[in-house]
């Protein structure tokens, strides 16, 4: 899976615990973003991964994707998506469907 920044692909990784920890080491609680629907800091962190950058580059990554035309929620769809594709963070923010 990739996601689209500025004309540039990036490569979603399968996300896990460190992901998770570089998203803290960046200043961000992704569970407390997720549950109060923070949408554009679950996108800088998400983005963070995404290009192997500080939180920093990230914002300034997503200021320059918006005004380049493009989108906020292209982004945050990407993230649902790559959480709805790991065990881990569908366990941790509690989206694990029950059989």
């Amino acid at each position: 899976m990739e996601i689209k920044i500025n004309n540039k692909e990036y490569e979603v990784p399968q996300l896990g615990f460190k992901d998770m920890v570089k998203m803290e080491d960046m200043g961000f609680s992704i569970i407390d973003l997720f549950q109060n629907q923070k949408v554009f800091s679950v996108a800088a962190a998400y983005v963070g991964i995404c290009a192997d950058c500080k939180r920093e580059e990230a914002e300034r990554l997503i200021e320059q994707h918006i005004l380049g035309g493009g989108s906020l929620d292209s982004i945050y769809e990407s993230f649902t998506q790559a959480v709805d594709r790991s065990g881990f963070f569908r366990k941790l923010l509690g989206r694990d469907q029950k059989e």
